[in-house]
């Protein structure tokens, strides 16, 4: 297997506070030439299991063409959550290791789909690498390409690049890019088939660029679990971005239609 680590640029190593360890001052690149089912036979390894870390929460964001406005706002919201949940200093389960538990997995369908200014906004973060990928290994094609990177950087919505002076909690980041364009089945296939089993998470939390949580959404969900073993699936309330006055009938409808499921279909469905 190609496993290879990569020095980050001295601009990201400027505007970092930690650097004691390769995580922070290395990305680890893997080129993947199996099919996700098969990550784990081929004897795949990823960084959390070198470090020995236990996984609680896994973030999977799904990403396909979208533009860096919509995944800054996503990527950033899922920062300042990782953040919130780290400020919980008297908890028996976060506290002062709470930079290890928690992964954020970006899942990108195809090389040639994804959209080129989203790219640089992980550049930016220093999760992406363009040099570094290799088309094939032994002759074999490669199906994903798979960073992973601890970063302390964030791209705010004015495209501000926020680092050490602005106190950015450490986030592990492990970005896969998709060769080719699967389609949405395949995003699952690689979160839970392939990655899963070697983070072993203690619950997993679905994202598709462009939705923005709360900074205290995923600290929500995650407690929900943790109070009840019993359940089995947890679902957020879904809202709309009105904009002013309620313009547009297209977005108030859809607000009705989420108001209608989050109210009547859900509960119903948590009976059975």
């Amino acid at each position: 297997n190609l496993v290879f680590d990569s020095p980050v640029p001295n601009m990201i190593l400027r505007n970092i506070s930690f650097k004691s360890s390769e995580e922070f001052t290395h990305i680890r690149y893997t080129a993947i030439t199996c099919d996700p089912d098969e990550f784990v036979e081929k004897k795949y390894s990823i960084r959390q299991n070198n470090y020995k870390r236990d996984t609680e929460i896994m973030v999977v964001i799904t990403m396909y063409n979208e533009n860096d406005a919509l995944f800054i706002k996503t990527i950033s919201s899922v920062i300042k959550n990782v953040a919130y949940i780290c400020s919980k200093k008297r908890s028996e389960i976060w506290g002062s290791e709470c930079l290890k538990k928690i992964v954020v997995l970006i899942v990108s369908d195809g090389c040639n789909k994804v959209n080129k200014r989203a790219l640089n906004v992980l550049s930016t973060m220093g999760c992406y690498q363009d040099g570094i990928i290799q088309d094939r290994v032994r002759r074999k094609p490669v199906t994903a390409h798979l960073f992973e990177y601890t970063t302390q950087l964030m791209v705010d919505d004015d495209f501000n690049v926020q680092g050490k002076n602005n106190n950015i909690q450490p986030v592990q980041v492990m970005f896969c890019l998709k060769e080719k364009n699967t389609k949405k089945l395949n995003f699952h296939r690689w979160s839970f088939n392939a990655f899963a089993p070697l983070l072993k998470p203690k619950i997993c939390i679905l994202l598709d660029v462009d939705t923005k949580p709360s900074h205290t959404s995923i600290y929500h969900l995650w407690k929900a679990f943790d109070h009840d073993p019993h359940i089995g699936g947890a679902y957020g309330e879904i809202k709309v971005d009105l904009g002013r006055r309620w313009s547009n009938p297209l977005v108030a409808s859809q607000n009705f239609e989420y108001k209608m499921s989050n109210i009547l279909d859900k509960p119903f469905e948590s009976v059975f």
